[in-house]
């Protein structure tokens, strides 16, 4: 079990400091404690189901916020796993989101 948790923690630290130098400000997530995901809050007005497709042609997935509220909220956050991929992936899929996040801005 100790080996499990020292590889997903590895793996989530990865991601947090690539989403550190890759997203733009105004994004905000919280280390987790436990878990597989990092929950992400982008900027008001970003909806990550506009981001999602761009995303995905970089070779980046994610759930987009919406699909965990039944109210409406969420459109501009995301859902990112870090339990399946080795470090260096995780971190240049942080870049590739940033990337697609600034596309997805400068496309208005």
């Amino acid at each position: 079990m100790a080996r499990y948790r020292a590889t997903y923690r590895a793996g989530r630290d990865a991601l947090l400091r690539g989403l550190d130098a890759h997203l733009p400000p105004g994004c905000v997530w919280q280390e987790p404690a436990g878990g597989y995901f990092v929950w992400v809050q982008l900027p008001e007005g970003v909806d990550t189901r506009a981001l999602l497709p761009r995303a995905e042609a970089a070779g980046v997935a994610f759930l987009p916020g919406a699909r965990f509220h039944s109210d409406g909220r969420g459109a501009n956050a995301l859902r990112l796993s870090f339990c399946l991929y080795p470090e260096a992936e995780l971190a240049e899929g942080a870049r590739r989101l940033g990337v697609a996040l600034r596309e997805l801005a400068e496309s208005g």
